[in-house]
């Protein structure tokens, strides 16, 4: 499967958690099963990621009716036990499910059709660790860390990283070519140019089989670095 969920939609359906549940990770038998209307259509986006420090899968879906409809669908499913939250021209959609599962719908469409993203998590037991988020992973001083991503549904467990910061793309790019360069990485000749005053910077460093890809986009407020560690 291709596709992936948007940083925007994650970072709405949960909170800022942190890092690191190896050990209460989901079996595949135990995620609740989450209805979708009839006539819909949909694929599956990861059986299982670990998304700030939460076990969680994620699907899509699209259906020809309009948002609205598909809301009471889900309220005729869930009863009293849904929380609807508008955000922006779309609803997310919460339910929590027995087992400690939450799971949420974002709604978006039109008057003819609507597209479903479908998030399930499993709440954690216990506190997250306070340094979890980007932890192992080497940054610049208060780069703040929205997301940490682990997709356990990929043979090598890709990591992605999205971060913000105060520095320039080209000073980021330096920082990481002097980091993984220290770690034995080589700076792969497809990575781009990079000048004081580029606006976007693509950093690929390779060592054997491992690859870390780092992308640093001058944003409005600040520096948005998206690393993909392979």
């Amino acid at each position: 499967m291709s596709g992936r969920p948007s940083s925007r939609l994650l970072a709405q359906m949960v909170g800022p958690v942190l890092f690191g549940l190896a050990t209460q990770h989901a079996r595949a038998a135990d995620w609740p099963d989450v209805p979708v209307p009839e006539q819909a259509s949909g694929e599956i986006v990861s059986d299982h990621m670990i998304y700030n420090g939460i076990s969680m899968r994620a699907s899509r879906f699209t259906v020809a009716a309009p948002p609205g409809q598909v809301e009471q669908f889900y309220r005729q499913e869930w009863g009293k036990g849904v929380v609807a939250t508008p955000v922006g021209n779309k609803t997310v959609l919460g339910h929590m499910e027995a087992g400690g599962y939450y799971v949420t719908v974002e709604l978006s469409g039109d008057a003819t059709s609507t597209r479903g993203q479908i998030g399930v998590m499993q709440l954690p037991k216990n506190d997250l660790p306070a340094d979890g988020v980007g932890k192992g992973f080497g940054r610049l001083p208060d780069t703040q860390v929205a997301e940490d991503i682990v997709y356990m549904d990929t043979p090598r467990h890709v990591r992605t990283l999205s971060m913000l910061n105060r520095y320039t793309p080209l000073q980021n790019q330096q920082y990481y070519t002097r980091h993984f360069a220290a770690q034995g990485y080589v700076r792969d000749s497809s990575s781009s140019a990079c000048a004081a005053t580029s606006p976007h910077c693509v950093g690929r460093f390779i060592r054997q089989e491992e690859r870390v890809t780092v992308t640093s986009s001058r944003g409005k407020t600040g520096t948005v670095v998206v690393a993909v560690v392979e």
